[in-house]
């Protein structure tokens, strides 16, 4: 364990659904989805293959490395967040035009 989260047990330090790990942080099921699509968030168990699980003392070392003692610092943190500030986020090849849109 870490010492952030040394005070767990090893019966508190149990694995989170994702509903449960986005509940627990405060964000949606789908920013949690997006993290990881962006390799960002909380460090996760893929072993069940679709269904990620959490351990509690991740999320409490991720949340304790996004820590501000100022509003400076804080819009640091959220600054340096986000990998994606000029453009549009997208799953899509490209040369595969979406849905509906023509060339």
């Amino acid at each position: 364990m870490t010492a952030t989260s040394h005070n767990l047990s090893l019966l508190d330090d149990r694995w989170l659904t994702t509903q449960e790990a986005a509940t627990y942080i405060g964000v949606k099921v789908e920013t949690l989805s997006k993290w990881r699509l962006r390799g960002l968030g909380p460090c996760y168990s893929a072993a069940l293959g679709r269904d990620p699980r959490y351990r509690l003392s991740d999320l409490l070392n991720y949340m304790a490395t996004k820590m501000a003692t100022n509003t400076r610092e804080a819009k640091a943190v959220r600054r340096d967040h986000k990998p994606f500030e000029n453009g549009h986020f997208t799953l899509r090849r490209g040369g595969r035009p979406a849905r509906g849109v023509r060339s």
